[in-house]
């Protein structure tokens, strides 16, 4: 790793955190800071030389996902900010890891240790791409006595419901499926979907709120459902943080 970016609207924030990335890689060559969703736009079209991204997520004209709706960037991205609310959009935007302020240089430290560890997201996406062909694109559903074609990426999460299995798809609508969700999960790419629990399976673009539970549980809130308490075990929290840090 040779190159990092700050996006960040403070000044001063954008200089404590150039000083403690030096502190722990003083070779490293650190762009920035970004302060404007326009800089940021600005910037990641005409820059791919960068292995890194460090970002806040309010800034002087609005949040870093608006920008990174116009232009993702080529590299994971490390997210400062003094806001918790935002988790489930960091992941969604290449977030490996989410630090909040004031950041702490040994999770700082870990934080850039892990992006080392791992495959670049285009890497990622060329190895996900040679092995693609195994999982499923596409399913036969039903919507009455019609037969639909519904495209994979577009299922929000798949539900066990009085022995029979119910797709849910990103916009609203219900289909029934003849495979069990068993046969789905083995089906799937386990990258994108997992299993919560008996009742359900899901996309990670489903994924609404995460909570936590007594007894080291969490409590799932899913977009098109109501069912606005889905628990998940202990062991299956475990697996789920992981999954959403992968």
């Amino acid at each position: 790793m040779k190159k990092v970016v700050i996006i960040e609207d403070e000044l001063l924030s954008a200089t404590r955190l150039r000083n403690k990335i030096l502190d722990i890689d003083d070779i490293l060559q650190v762009d920035g800071p970004l302060r404007s969703v326009k800089e940021v736009v600005d910037y990641l079209q005409s820059h791919d030389d960068y292995d890194l991204v460090f970002s806040d997520i309010r800034l002087l004209d609005g949040n870093v996902f608006m920008a990174f709706s116009y232009v993702m960037p080529s590299s994971f991205v490390i997210f400062t900010t003094a806001y918790d609310e935002y988790a489930m959009q960091a992941i969604k935007n290449n977030g490996i890891d989410y630090l909040l302020k004031p950041i702490d240089e040994d999770e700082l430290r870990k934080a850039i240790n892990k992006v080392k560890l791992r495959p670049s997201p285009q890497n990622l996406s060329s190895i996900v791409a040679d092995v693609g062909n195994r999982y499923k694109e596409r399913l036969l559903v039903y919507k009455g006595d019609d037969m639909v074609s519904l495209a994979v990426c577009d299922i929000f999460y798949f539900c066990k419901n009085e022995g029979n299995t119910t797709v849910m798809d990103s916009t609203g609508n219900t289909y029934k499926l003849s495979s069990t969700i068993q046969e789905m999960e083995d089906m799937l790419n386990p990258t994108t979907f997992f299993r919560l629990n008996r009742k359900y399976l899901i996309n990670i673009k489903a994924l609404k709120k995460v909570s936590t539970f007594f007894n080291s549980k969490l409590i799932v809130k899913l977009y098109h459902c109501q069912d606005e308490h889905i628990i998940v075990s202990k062991e299956k929290s475990s697996r789920l943080k992981e999954w959403l840090n992968m």
